[in-house]
């Protein structure tokens, strides 16, 4: 007994488009025109927004610079209230920096007398002593003064070697008795050992009264006899004020 098998074939059902091409175009065109708008839509949400953020920022900023515009004007009408205060202090400073030129030079007398006294050897007595200090050179139209030398101002006193010279800044001049001639070379030595005093030199030596001799001299004074005194104050000054 055979079977029969029958196999099915769907043949594609035909279709017909019934709508115009420009119908088409027109749903297409629809579309894009929508995605367009929804677009320009958002764009325009999206300026809007950005604008009001600019907008508050830009308020923001303007209060802020009207807080600081009265600060300037408050601390402007202080300042002028201020103003002879610093008017004030600027003329101190032009004093204390005159004084300070002027006295540049001072020299500590006693520590001069001292380093004599320590020199002077037994066998040896200074009888006169005179100091010339150098004088700080004067301020030229109300600046400061300007030493001729150096820091301080520059003194000349005689010397051993007239062909060297050396910085001094006075010069003291002395005079006294003395035993022997190894007496009046102590003093040389022990004033040449002491960095106070620069270049001693007796210049003349006479027979006084019994074995004595008499005697005349002069020795520089090194920067080490200036006091600085003023110089402190200034520094002083200067680190309180900042």
């Amino acid at each position: 007994m055979r079977r029969s098998i029958r196999v099915a074939v769907h043949q594609p059902t035909p279709t017909v488009n019934l709508l115009s091409p420009w119908t088409l175009e027109a749903a297409v065109t629809q579309r894009l025109t929508q995605r367009f708008v929804a677009a320009a839509v958002l764009l325009v949400m999206l300026i809007g927004v950005g604008w009001g953020v600019q907008h508050v920022r830009t308020d923001r900023a303007e209060q802020e610079l009207s807080v600081h515009q009265a600060q300037t004007a408050r601390l402007t009408t202080h300042t002028r209230e201020l103003s002879p205060v610093q008017t004030f202090v600027t003329a101190v400073d032009q004093h204390k920096v005159l004084a300070r030129d002027a006295m540049k030079n001072e020299v500590y007398l006693s520590r001069v007398l001292s380093g004599l006294e320590r020199a002077t050897p037994r066998g040896a007595s200074v009888d006169t002593v005179g100091i010339t200090v150098a004088a700080a050179a004067a301020p030229t139209n109300g600046g400061a003064a300007t030493p001729t030398s150096g820091d301080a101002g520059a003194a000349t006193c005689p010397g051993p070697d007239p062909f060297k010279t050396r910085r001094l800044i006075g010069c003291v001049t002395l005079s006294g008795t003395a035993r022997s001639r190894a007496s009046v070379g102590d003093l040389v030595t022990n004033l040449g050992g002491d960095r106070l005093f620069v270049e001693p030199f007796i210049s003349t030596t006479t027979t006084a009264e019994g074995d004595e001799l008499a005697f005349t001299g002069s020795v520089g004074l090194s920067t080490r006899a200036l006091s600085h005194r003023y110089a402190r104050i200034d520094r002083l000054l200067s680190g309180t004020r900042r």
